[in-house]
Formats: C-alpha cells, sequence, structure tokens
C-alpha cells in the first residue's frame, strides 16, 4: 500500500464499525443520548465549486489567505492557494512534480511552514521549509511509517506531529531546524492531530486506545492527560480555538461525519453541520468566530465557511 493509503487506514477501519451499525443506533435513538446539542452554525457560505476532493484547509497571513490541499488525479494530491476575498487558487509550489504534499501548518510568526510530502510508494516525510532563508529541514525516524499532522507551537518555535517509529504512532516534536527531535507521548492506541493551546503548555489530539478515536488533552512534556470526549463512534481532527476556550472537531457521532464543537474541558458540545453527506476537516478563522472545512454535496467536496457564534 502507499503511505497514503496507510495513514488513513484505522480511520476507514473504524469508520467501518459505525457504518455496519448506524440504522440500530438511529432506531433506539441513541444519537440524541450522547449529550449533544442540537444544530449551532449561523451563516454558511461556499467559498469553492469545482467539487474536486479536498481536504486539510487552513487560513494563513491573518486569515488573508486559504491553503487547501486536493486530489489532482486519483493518485496526486496539490497543495493550493487563494485570497480569501477573491477565493481564486493556484499552485502553492510549481515545482512538486510527482510529490504528494499535504497537512500543511504555517508558523505563526510566517517565516517557516510544514507539511508531509510523499512520493510514490516511498514513506512519507515531514518537511520544514524556511521561507525567508529559502531552504528545507527534512525530518527523518527509523522505521518505515510516514509523518502526520504537524503543527506549530504558538511562539513558532516547535513543531509537533505524530509518527509510528517502533510502536504505536506517537507524538514528536522538533525544532523548526530540524534539531532537538524528542517523543512525548508513550501511550497505548494511535496518537494523531495534535493542536496547541494559545499559551503552548497544552496539547489537544486524538487517540485510539479505547477502540475508538477520542480527544484528550495533556501538557505539552506529557503529563496532566486528560480525556475529553467519550462515545461509541469518532471524535477526530480537534483544532483548539485562537481563544484557547474551544475546540473544534469531526465526529461521527450522529450517523455521518459532521462538524461539531465544545469547550476546552470536553463540556457543551455543539453540533456546527448537520447533512446526509461528509462534512471535515474544520480550521479556525483567526476571529474565532468562523469555521474553515470541507463539505460533500451530492458526491461533490468543497470548501464553506460556517459562522460559529
Amino acid at each position: 500500500p502507499t503511505c497514503l493509503s496507510r495513514h488513513v487506514a484505522v480511520v476507514f477501519r473504524v469508520a467501518v464499525v459505525f457504518v455496519a451499525n448506524l440504522a440500530l443506533f438511529a432506531s433506539l435513538g441513541l444519537f440524541t443520548a450522547l449529550g449533544t446539542a442540537s444544530l449551532f452554525a449561523g451563516e454558511i457560505e461556499q467559498l469553492t465549486h469545482d467539487g474536486s476532493n479536498k481536504r486539510d484547509p487552513r487560513f494563513i497571513a491573518g486569515g488573508d489567505q486559504i491553503i487547501y490541499c486536493y486530489d489532482e488525479t486519483p493518485s496526486l494530491i496539490r497543495m493550493m492557494k487563494m485570497n480569501a476575498e477573491e477565493l481564486k487558487p493556484t499552485l502553492m509550489f510549481a515545482d512538486s512534480g510527482n510529490k504528494h504534499q499535504l497537512e500543511p501548518s504555517f508558523s505563526p510568526d510566517q517565516r517557516y511552514m510544514v507539511f508531509t510530502e510523499c512520493t510514490g510508494n516511498l514513506s512519507a516525510r515531514l518537511v520544514i521549509r524556511d521561507l525567508r532563508d529559502k531552504k528545507d529541514a527534512a525530518i527523518t525516524h527509523q522505521g518505515r511509517g510516514g509523518t502526520r499532522s504537524p503543527c506549530f507551537s504558538p511562539t513558532s518555535d516547535l513543531v509537533v506531529y505524530a509518527f509510528a517509529e517502533t510502536g504505536p504512532q506517537q507524538l514528536w516534536s522538533v525544532k523548526p531546524d530540524g534539531s532537538d527531535k524528542k517523543q512525548l507521548t508513550e501511550c497505548q492506541g494511535i496518537s494523531n492531530w495534535p493542536t496547541f493551546t494559545p499559551d503552548g503548555k497544552r496539547l489537544v489530539f486524538g487517540n485510539s486506545r479505547a477502540n475508538n478515536y477520542e480527544i484528550y488533552s495533556m501538557n505539552l512534556d506529557g503529563t496532566d492527560e486528560r480525556r475529553l470526549t467519550e462515545n461509541s463512534l469518532m471524535d477526530i481532527r480537534p483544532q483548539v480555538s485562537p481563544d484557547g476556550k474551544r475546540i473544534a472537531f469531526t465526529s461521527t457521532r450522529g450517523g455521518t461525519y459532521d462538524v461539531y464543537v465544545m469547550n476546552i474541558d470536553g463540556t457543551n458540545v455543539k453540533q456546527i453541520t448537520d447533512s446526509e453527506e461528509r462534512n471535515d476537516y474544520p480550521a479556525w478563522h483567526p476571529d474565532g468566530t468562523h469555521l474553515l472545512y470541507v463539505g460533500e454535496r451530492g458526491g461533490r467536496f468543497d470548501l464553506f465557511l460556517a459562522e460559529v457564534p
């Protein structure tokens, strides 16, 4: 299998469980018993209309620009950028060749960007690009796994990402120049999707130790871990809000992939999207009152912006 198929396989295996039991859950009325409030989003705006399969949207440059990745072909993922007002996408890199480039993140000071890069069947690697000095740091590990879900600290001096080196996928940190690589977690299950709180002291992430993905938080050194969600289905891709008070995430607790928001301690869960098709990859606007996400409509995938009061 390719590196891309390997690193999504676990999510899809867990998804099979909830699909198989979907009719039973609905007949028993269990969706309303999961402690989720009714639909909470305000105005929703569609930003793209090409319908290509998309992932990993992010606001950058203070919300003035949007980056995202899409399937240029069934076997090639490209990274795109566009002005948030004009909404005319162009290639992020003109010289990508046959390399998949996905899961981008920019440092808050805008000096660095980090992304996962993969060519053909080779394992994915982490690339940290110094945009000022125009040089790359490629992070290597033992083993054949691929790096996943990098993010920058609020002070732009640390990258946290996921990698499976000798056992289950764990969280790691490294400096932007590629030095001082450290393993942050040593736990059961697969850890993924790290996101910092604004003070840089804690990480929120997903882990599969409970036989499905749930969301946890911990100090940067791995201490004081707290479980934030608990249900029989998947809670994935958490994103801490700019003010540190809320977490956006994707969940299948309602029967399909939808976007939800909860308080930073896991309370007050509110559903943002509601459709029979997929809504996924939530990302906060810097104003903290809007969420960018990928929505499926009639089998087509586009970017949407939802108001989140």
